[in-house]
């Protein structure tokens, strides 16, 4: 902010208003035309002197209309000069960025953000007694106990800065500002200011605002550039971690994928450690060319039941900001998979399923029963399981899958001809039954489905190769179905249909070596298995979050609720929901209401790793506020900046001061009072030749 700043700059951009009065006098005048006169003897005794005072008069009357409206429209700008006037109590607004990137070296050699801190602290020291000030951050943070408001209490301002600490998140440079101009609407300060302090970066500071409601007039908005001079060398990410979607059953590997960036123009080689709740650790090293993204697959030890929880951190790039993640998932009990009928009916599936029976492989239990009760489990049905009692058994089925429940129907392996027809709800129904004594392809129809999670390579092929098919029922297309398996025709043998909140895999293709080839290929013990891993919705307790975004929780606003970390960032909370902004930090968290707890995973924000800063004056997340940017060289530039702010001339009075004159100067010269008649003296020779004419 200069000098001179106009509170309310847009009016300045209506300053070609003022032409105004000059465009009507030069396009709508009025047009001048000859008219018939029976005598010019009337006008032939006018001083000629009168137009020309006329026309001085008339450009006189349009300059002070001009002046006018000029006035009026600077006026209304509310131009201040700071530093200089007189000085009054001030209200001081101190903006902290304590985002991911000031955690970045600063000039100094510390962070930016402690450098920031500790300009702020100067400022507060300067503080007199009818001063007040109040402390917003960039993201919020709910280990930092801020004053409510402005306050003019020096103790509980130096200990609000004294718990401020870098984040791991981003924040909206909109809603801080938006939050600074609140502190100042009920004060009676006569100076309001607010000062922020920032690196800039790009991510927060490029893009304009969706709404930004402008603080009260005559506030002055101050941004102080902390600058960045060590830039790190080599900069991974950490954009991601993908669980299975699957259910997570105890006593099995679990894979995880983990999703890496370099953001540099280098290549950057990174360790990736991993810890588990029981302790259990692990480490990979991982290498990322230049301007690249990776997925790391790594896979945790089995668990044991219950809510279980993974971190994971990058070691050895020059930025930490960015390198941490944690994952949180439910472990289940072994999951019990029920088969209709006789083992036989189902040909290889069931001991794919469950090589041992008791689930020690798997973590699947295989039963079987002659008739299903439909209440719970994985259902592995055949056609034929629906020839008696039919309509009741399909009902039932639906009623099932709608709550939640997931199936599998198969061909019996000994069926040899057409099936009855199923209900119409129904819609991958199998068709005629067909044979191929040469064998046909079985493709992949949905390389994406969760059924080949664990079927593809390094490159994302599914390992499901030279599958040979001797009979099949082809299903009728459906756009409501998904085809997962089929022929190279595109005829789908193995579809998934979503069915209320359940899922139901409808198979043309009995799983037995008679059929096809599939059931002699390595990976149908991870494809039945996963079938019977199905899972049928997202974790209702569980919330994953990037650090910074808002926490939104199924809990009344006005009950009690604790925050507590189960891993990573430390932190023990206690209020309301409706109290509870965000989590700025990666770890695990408990959220604890009256009747519910839910957890929180929280990884860091991959945005804050992204060295790129606005180096000029323009900044678009303020869009049309009046600010002014200064470059940050230490407390001192901050508390110079407050001092000199403090002072401030408005010159809207003295404007309109000069509108007025301007006003009563126009009046004054369009209406002026009527011209006196001149008594003009004959001479004698005129009166002689007067009366000569008159004779």
């Amino acid at each position: 902010m200069t000098g001179l700043t106009a509170l309310n700059p847009l009016f300045l951009s209506l300053l070609p208003l003022a032409a105004l009065p000059v465009v009507f006098h030069l396009f709508f005048r009025l047009k001048k035309s000859p008219r018939v006169f029976s005598t010019l003897m009337f006008f032939d005794r006018i001083d000629p002197k009168l137009n020309a005072r006329r026309r001085l008069r008339e450009w006189i009357i349009l300059l002070l209309r001009t002046l006018l409206i000029l006035f009026l429209l600077l006026a209304l700008a509310r131009p201040v000069w700071f530093g200089i006037g007189r000085e009054g109590s001030v209200a001081v607004a101190l903006v902290l960025d304590n985002s991911g990137s000031m955690s970045g070296i600063g000039a100094d050699g510390r962070t930016k953000l402690k450098e920031a801190v500790d300009a702020a602290r100067g400022l507060v020291a300067q503080l007199r007694d009818q001063d007040s000030a109040g402390i917003v951050l960039l993201v919020a943070d709910p280990v930092v106990p801020l004053p409510a408001g402005l306050t003019a209490d020096k103790s509980a301002l130096r200990n609000a800065l004294d718990r401020i600490s870098e984040t791991e998140a981003s924040g909206s440079v909109a809603a801080a500002v938006e939050r600074a101009g609140a502190l100042f609407e009920n004060s009676a300060a006569t100076h309001f200011e607010i000062h922020v302090l920032s690196d800039l970066q790009s991510e927060k500071w490029g893009a304009p605002p969706v709404n930004l409601r402008a603080p009260r007039p005559g506030a002055s908005l101050v941004v102080h550039r902390v600058p960045s001079p060590n830039q790190p060398k080599s900069n991974v990410s950490m954009v991601g971690v993908r669980l299975p979607t699957k259910v997570i059953l105890s006593g099995r590997k679990l894979p995880l994928e983990v999703q890496l960036a370099n953001a540099l123009n280098r290549e950057s080689r990174v360790r990736l450690n991993w810890l588990t709740d029981a302790g259990t650790r692990g480490s990979d090293e991982v290498i990322l060319p230049a301007k690249s993204e990776k997925t790391a697959a790594i896979t945790l030890e089995s668990q044991s039941p219950g809510f279980r929880w993974a971190g994971l951190q990058l070691e050895g790039d020059d930025f930490d900001a960015d390198n941490r993640a944690f994952i949180g998932f439910n472990c289940q009990e072994k999951r019990n998979v029920i088969f209709a009928g006789k083992a036989s009916d189902f040909g290889q599936l069931p001991l794919a399923v469950s090589p041992a029976g008791d689930g020690k492989l798997s973590g699947l239990i295989a039963s079987f029963v002659e008739a299903p009760d439909f209440s719970g489990g994985f259902l592995a049905l055949t056609w034929d399981t629906f020839a008696t009692d039919s309509p009741a058994r399909w009902a039932r089925l639906k009623t099932f899958l709608e709550a939640g429940g997931s199936a599998l129907i198969v061909p019996a392996a000994t069926a040899t001809a057409n099936l009855s027809p199923p209900p119409d709800w129904l819609i991958a129904a199998p068709g005629g039954f067909q044979t191929a004594s040469n064998g046909l392809a079985l493709v992949a129809l949905d390389k994406a489905n969760s059924v080949f999670s664990d079927l593809r390579d390094e490159k994302g092929d599914i390992a499901l190769r030279n599958v040979k098919v001797f009979r099949f029922l082809p299903l009728r297309s459906s756009p409501n179905a998904t085809p997962v398996l089929g022929l190279e025709d595109g005829r789908a043998l193995l579809a998934e249909q979503k069915v209320g909140k359940g899922r139901l895999f409808i198979s043309g293709l009995a799983f037995d070596s008679a059929w096809s080839t599939l059931t002699l290929k390595p990976g149908f013990i991870a494809l039945a298995q996963n079938l019977a891993f199905v899972q049928t919705g997202a974790e209702t307790n569980i919330v994953s979050l990037v650090a910074g975004e808002p926490l939104r929780l199924r809990l009344p606003a006005k009950d009690p609720l604790q925050v507590q970390s189960l891993g990573g960032s430390p932190l023990d909370w206690k209020g309301t929901p409706a109290q509870f902004a965000t989590l700025p930090r990666s770890g695990v968290y408990a959220a604890r209401g009256e009747k519910e707890t839910i957890y929180v995973a929280v990884r860091a924000s991959e945005k804050e790793g992204r060295q790129t800063f606005i180096a000029g004056d323009a900044l678009p997340a303020l869009g049309s506020l009046a600010y002014s940017v200064k470059d940050f060289s230490g407390g001192e530039s901050l508390v110079s900046e407050f001092r000199r702010l403090e002072k401030s001339f408005d010159l809207s009075p003295l404007l309109l001061l000069l509108a007025l004159a301007a006003l009563a100067a126009e009046g004054w010269l369009a209406n002026p009072p009527p011209l006196k008649a001149k008594l003009v003296t004959k001479s004698k020779p005129d009166l002689e030749e007067e009366n000569v004419v008159t004779r």
